[in-house]
């Protein structure tokens, strides 16, 4: 075979199989434009379906934006959390940073954010009906329900006067704050209270026996009591 047709037949074969092998790396490579990254919206919708500190056998149902919103009767707005807790405004004599729980207990403990702590839709949600009385009633039907009551009195108190009563007055330990837990003789729940200090606590009183089951009633305090036990 002369020279020259061996010379060109060479620059073909070579031609040809550099061809392919970039073909190969444009089919195989990965491509920057095509790559996932967790990033920008996708890591933001990722944080706020957290919901905000909460038991993790309870998932949130409700996930509220994180901001400030106007509070009817206050000048100054107030916060409101991604598990749709709202934070009063703080009063400026307070010299710590703790955020301390006020009598407005619909206005704070609202019907998103107990949804979220009860874990299934609420009936609705009632104001006291007396304005002295610092609570919220919230309804799982159309009768029954359970009442958050701010109190100012002594716990010491209220643990001496129920076991007056002879009921059972004990600590739960899967409720992650101070609290006390008292059972009638039955064995019934008839109220909890999460102690915010020595003479102020939230206390949960079911309707009736039959208005909560007892290990709900327990996961109910538990899921809340870990969302305000910073709280004063």
């Amino acid at each position: 075979m002369p020279k020259k047709v061996q010379l060109l037949t060479l620059a073909i074969a070579s031609l040809l199989l550099l061809s392919g092998c970039a073909s190969k790396t444009a089919q195989g490579g990965a491509s920057p434009t095509n790559k996932t990254e967790s990033t920008g919206e996708a890591a933001v919708e990722t944080n706020a379906t957290s919901g905000g500190e909460q038991s993790g056998n309870t998932p949130a149902l409700n996930v509220c934006q994180e901001e400030n919103v106007n509070l009817p009767n206050y000048g100054d707005p107030g916060h409101r959390l991604k598990n749709c807790f709202v934070q009063f405004p703080g009063e400026p004599s307070r010299q710590d940073k703790s955020y301390y729980i006020v009598e407005d207990i619909c206005g704070q403990f609202n019907q998103q954010f107990m949804e979220n702590m009860y874990g299934a839709k609420l009936d609705k949600i009632e104001l006291p009906k007396v304005a002295t009385i610092n609570n919220c009633t919230y309804y799982f039907d159309e009768k029954e329900y359970v009442m958050l009551n701010l109190e100012y009195l002594s716990v010491e108190n209220q643990k001496k006067g129920n076991e007056t009563m002879d009921r059972k007055v004990e600590k739960d330990t899967q409720i992650p704050m101070e609290n006390m837990v008292t059972y009638q003789e039955d064995g019934a729940i008839n109220v909890i209270y999460l102690v915010l200090g020595p003479n102020k606590f939230i206390s949960l009183r079911p309707s009736s026996k039959n208005a909560i089951a007892k290990d709900k009633f327990l996961e109910l305090a538990a899921n809340i009591a870990t969302a305000i036990k910073g709280y004063k």
